[in-house]
């Protein structure tokens, strides 16, 4: 009699144990897959960062490269992993003053600098990486495509 009702036992529980796996193997997936999508969100911004800055410190090196739109944009889209990336850089010059600030935005091809003393002439570059992002599930309230930007932006050195 033991026998029988230890066997009955046994099956109860091999039968309870899979109803539990039905029940929550749905979550689990879920939840794999919601990881596996905002780590990849999160390693697309990181590589736009990287894009962004690699093409900022193409253009900060020199003068002569700060004027090197394409080379900016370049730099930038190749030095990343992921495709789909696009560039925009921009070249900026002001007169600054002593006290840091920058009232004049000023053409960068003036030479000398028209900038009156005590003023003096501060060169920037900005470059700005752009992806898609798709996302693999669907989530309420999340678009399934995300536009990320990610901008950096170097003081060039003359």
């Amino acid at each position: 009699m033991r026998s029988g009702s230890s066997q009955q036992s046994r099956s109860s529980q091999a039968g309870a144990a899979f109803v539990e796996l039905v029940v929550t193997l749905p979550v689990l997936v879920a939840l794999l897959i919601g990881t596996a999508d905002f780590a990849r969100v999160f390693y697309t911004s990181i590589e736009l960062t990287n894009a962004a800055r690699a093409g900022a410190q193409f253009g900060a090196k020199n003068l002569g490269a700060s004027a090197n739109i394409s080379g900016m944009q370049g730099a930038a889209t190749s030095s990343v992993n992921i495709t789909g990336v696009t560039a925009t850089a921009a070249q900026v010059c002001q007169c600054a003053l002593p006290d840091g600030s920058f009232p004049d935005t000023i053409t960068c091809t003036a030479t000398p600098p028209p900038c009156p003393s005590p003023r003096f002439r501060v060169i920037t570059v900005s470059v700005t990486a752009t992806a898609t992002y798709s996302m693999i599930a669907r989530y309420p309230g999340i678009p399934r495509t995300l536009t990320i930007n990610r901008t950096s932006v170097m003081r060039v050195t003359e």
